[in-house]
């Protein structure tokens, strides 16, 4: 049997729904040999007028599955050529120039989908993430100097602090599902990229607060916008009227200043009922372990740091706790203190916990707590709602 019949007996049965393991093999392996199939089965197709959509984007995704890049694009085009707003068609289109970085182009095919369902809008929400912090990457302030308190989009930065920087996006990445539409406070904003981010994602003002006003003279030349607001200013004594903001963010802010308890309970009183508070802090456990509360952290711009269980209770005192997050795991089995403990009861020191290996790849990415095992995280994150 020629290869020609073969492609197109697999075609009939693909075109009646069959989409089967063998027909994908035929199909595959036929382009694999040779490149001018390609023509002959979009021309089969053709002729056979069903299901042409349908069966480009089975085809495309088969080619996407077995590495056969150059053949993605053509059959999704052709599928595109038959109606230009399938919703399956566009989504396969974004979700390829996804996965090669073209994100701008991804999102521009996403954007044609009429009916916009919660799919299509996760998807949507994800690229627009991905866009908003690709654009802060490139807004660098080459000229403001790093110095180890505020974190600065620069090529300094990028180059000798990239896990520190990508840290501080994610933490403003969560913090953009929630602002559409809403008055934000950014709390100890720094070089103020945050506040951008925030803006960028639709939020309807940002009042972005530091009380450097060097850091703030930058903020206002790099990242100026119509609605965003810089301003000097302690986060303990600000200018605002009590129920002034739908959201306060405030990253890494609460260790700088010499009472955490107090900017917790300023914080409230800033919010409306119902307000969100988005808060992070390092984890004492991990970053300063065997200190105390009271004693001053290895950081020299830390006045202290709390453990998790701190942390939580004094949030707890104004706000209901709706999500807890870790960020930046270091595993249990290469502490000292379950090694030596491990050692003390004959247990198996080499052992790696299965729980372990679920988290590898997340590398910066916010966990929530409820599915972290064996590990402790550096930083603490926390969405809260104000009582």
């Amino acid at each position: 049997m020629s290869i020609y019949t073969r492609l197109e007996e697999a075609i009939i049965l693909l075109s009646q729904g069959k989409a089967q393991e063998n027909i994908e093999s035929i199909i595959v392996q036929s382009l694999k040999d040779d490149e001018r199939l390609f023509d002959y089965i979009v021309s089969t197709i053709d002729k056979l007028n069903q299901n042409k959509i349908e069966m480009c984007n089975y085809i495309a995704v088969w080619c996407y599955e077995n590495q056969m890049h150059d053949y993605i694009i053509p059959f999704l085009q052709e599928a595109l050529n038959q109606d230009p707003f399938d919703k399956v068609t566009l989504l396969n289109l974004s979700r390829i120039l996804m996965d090669v970085g073209e994100y701008q182009l991804a999102y521009s095919y996403i954007s044609k989908i009429k009916n916009k369902d919660n799919e299509v809008r996760v998807a949507a929400e994800e690229l627009l993430k991905i866009l908003n912090s690709n654009e802060i990457l490139h807004l660098e302030q080459n000229d403001v100097q790093f110095t180890g308190e505020r974190i600065v989009v620069n090529r300094l930065v990028k180059e000798q602090y990239s896990d520190v920087l990508e840290e501080h996006i994610k933490r403003y990445e969560m913090s953009c599902e929630y602002v559409k539409g809403k008055k934000v406070l950014d709390a100890a904003c720094g070089a103020g990229y945050g506040s951008k981010m925030l803006v960028n994602a639709g939020a309807d003002i940002v009042f972005g607060v530091d009380i450097s006003e060097e850091s703030l003279n930058s903020a206002k030349k790099d990242y100026d916008a119509p609605n965003l607001k810089f301003m000097c200013g302690d986060v303990n004594k600000l200018p605002f009227e009590d129920a002034s903001f739908d959201i306060v963010v405030s990253y890494e802010t609460i260790e700088h200043i010499e009472n955490g308890s107090n900017w917790i309970t300023e914080s409230a009183r800033l919010l409306k009922d119902d307000g969100l508070f988005l808060v992070s802090t390092p984890n004492r456990t991990v970053t300063n372990a065997g200190t105390f509360f009271n004693e001053r952290p290895l950081n020299q711009h830390h006045q202290y740091e709390y453990t998790a269980n701190e942390f939580v209770g004094e949030l707890l005192k104004k706000y209901d706790i709706v999500k807890l997050y870790g960020q930046t795991f270091i595993k249990d089995q290469e502490t000292y203190y379950t090694s030596i403990m491990r050692q003390i009861r004959q247990m198996d020191t080499q052992i790696t916990p299965a729980s372990i290996n679920l988290l590898e790849s997340e590398k910066h990415a916010l966990i929530p707590f409820g599915e972290v095992k064996d590990m402790q995280p550096m930083y603490i994150v926390a969405l809260c709602r104000k009582k």
